[in-house]
């Protein structure tokens, strides 16, 4: 399947309605592009916490290493959405340069007139993408993907459980976690739920609605605090939603006291995209970069640093770390979702979460 619109994607927060100026950059934001394709500096958004940790140590120092002449200044955001609103407030007058973000806010972005197209010519390793992976109007490209899981306590479930009802169970309830909307979280749960009972989620989710509110009750906590990981890690739950590739890295960091798994309805991808700004200050060093973050060498360190699954063709993985990272040939079961459609459903969504389904 071509990389569109209606590619299979997992949705993240809700746009932030403030602007937010990026502190810590250098350069002049809305200056002439300055610098060179090898000298110069790039400012990157893109997110924060143990993602910002493992991608600086994998990716951002070896290009400083290959690239010395360029600084690399990196501006952490929690989520896609936030960098979206920090982008938004900066178009008249760029001061980032390549936006990493999840692909249904990098759409928005797309359409908003905020990012550039991005060819060969200037990033050749575009040409190991896959057709699937290329946006198909010639925007920023996938660079990394993974999926929702469901994680659960490794001692409460010596084996993995292999449905989403485990949620409903009477006997883990008040021991799970569920990050409601607009966590990307709770959006992919959300159409999780609805393909469980049976509906259409682009027609309706009041089939969804129903059985989450059933959900509610059990519910810990409907935040990350402090996160889905943590909390069961430190047994405050059992179960809960995550990311396959943070889950895979926890589970290392806590010798294995947290899983993760894909249950047999379904999961949604969460897809990342490398994105070139319009009339960025440092255009050519940021093509350099994006050029690179794009190369096997890259998305190889990246995929053993934290599970995130490779985009370009070229990227070999050793045989333990292939199969941690999400399957990207179709042998998953994915619900896809509809770009176009979850940027205008979003906000509903998280409204009828406050109002009908997080009642306590």
């Amino acid at each position: 399947m071509r990389f569109s619109r209606k590619a299979p994607v997992a949705a993240t927060a809700i746009f932030a309605a403030s602007a937010f100026v990026l502190s810590g950059c250098g350069g002049n934001a809305g200056a002439q592009s300055s610098g060179s394709a090898s000298s110069g500096e790039v400012n990157l958004i893109a997110y924060s916490g143990v993602w910002q940790d493992q991608y600086n140590a994998a990716v951002v120092e070896p290009f400083k290493a290959k690239y010395p002449d360029i600084k690399i200044n990196y501006v952490s955001k929690r989520s896609s959405a936030e960098m979206l609103s920090a982008l938004q407030g900066q178009k008249g007058n760029p001061a980032t340069d390549v936006a990493i973000m999840d692909n249904s806010v990098s759409e928005s972005g797309n359409t908003q007139g905020l990012f550039d197209k991005v060819d060969a010519t200037a990033v050749p390793n575009l040409a190991n993408v896959p057709d699937k992976f290329k946006n198909k109007d010639g925007y920023g490209p996938v660079v990394m993907l993974d999926a929702v899981g469901l994680v659960y306590d490794t001692a409460t479930f010596p084996k993995a459980p292999e449905s989403w009802n485990v949620l409903w169970d009477p006997a883990y309830a008040g021991k799970i976690n569920v990050n409601a909307p607009p966590s990307l979280l709770g959006l992919s749960l959300t159409a999780i739920t609805s393909k469980m009972q049976g509906e259409d989620y682009t027609k309706g989710i009041d089939a969804a609605v129903a059985r989450l509110k059933e959900l509610a009750p059990s519910v810990q906590t409907f935040a990350p605090n402090p996160d889905e990981y943590q909390n069961v890690i430190t047994g405050q739950t059992v179960l809960g939603l995550g990311q396959n590739a943070r889950g895979q890295f926890y589970s290392d960091q806590s010798n294995k006291k947290i899983g993760v798994t894909f249950p047999k309805e379904g999961t949604v991808f969460q897809i990342n995209t490398v994105n070139l700004v319009k009339n960025a200050p440092h255009s050519a060093a940021a093509k350099t970069f994006v050029n690179y973050a794009l190369s096997a060498e890259a998305q190889s360190a990246f995929a053993k640093a934290l599970f995130y699954a490779p985009s370009v063709s070229n990227a070999t993985l050793p045989a333990e770390v292939k199969q941690r990272v999400v399957p990207t040939d179709g042998s998953l079961n994915i619900v896809p979702l509809d770009v176009t459609f979850l940027s205008s459903a979003r906000d509903k969504w998280t409204d009828t979460w406050k109002r009908q389904i997080i009642t306590k």
